[in-house]
């Protein structure tokens, strides 16, 4: 008579232990292709040493538009990041003076679906554009 319940048990068991394996895997999955960055994380710039962090500021290109559609930082060093996930193959990017007159900043984004870039802007108010639809705005304000 107890084998039945063994071999019940014995199955109820492996089912189980195959369905906590599969949902593990799933929430690792989901964590590994998860994009979110703090605004501001503090992260490490190609060849710098572990003293010196800079922000980073993120962008996110959606179906309506850049998210955050503003930005104020201090002056100084920062990580761009710029996050494809408007669901278009291709984005072109430029970066203007609010005052007119683009920036000289790479903002090539073919094929690219995250695009990362420090750079160092002097005080004042920049727009980051995007070709495909000039109603796309970020203002980003750099401060003394």
């Amino acid at each position: 008579m107890w084998f039945p319940h063994v071999k019940q048990s014995h199955s109820l068991r492996l089912f189980l232990s195959l369905l906590l394996l599969l949902v593990s895997g799933a929430l690792i999955v989901a964590r590994w292709n998860r994009k979110d960055v703090p605004a501001e994380a503090v992260v490490m710039a190609q060849g710098q040493s572990p003293q010196t962090p800079i922000q980073a500021e993120l962008i996110t290109a959606t179906p309506a538009g850049f998210e955050p559609a503003e930005i104020t930082r201090p002056q100084g060093r920062f990580l761009l990041a710029i996050d494809n996930r408007s669901g278009l193959d291709e984005i072109d990017l430029y970066l203007e003076r609010e005052t007119g007159g683009r920036v000289n900043v790479p903002l090539s984004r073919r094929g690219k679906l995250a695009w990362r870039e420090v750079i160092d802007l002097p005080p004042g108010t920049y727009i980051l554009r995007a070709n495909n639809d000039e109603s796309w705005r970020c203002r980003i304000t750099v401060t003394r």
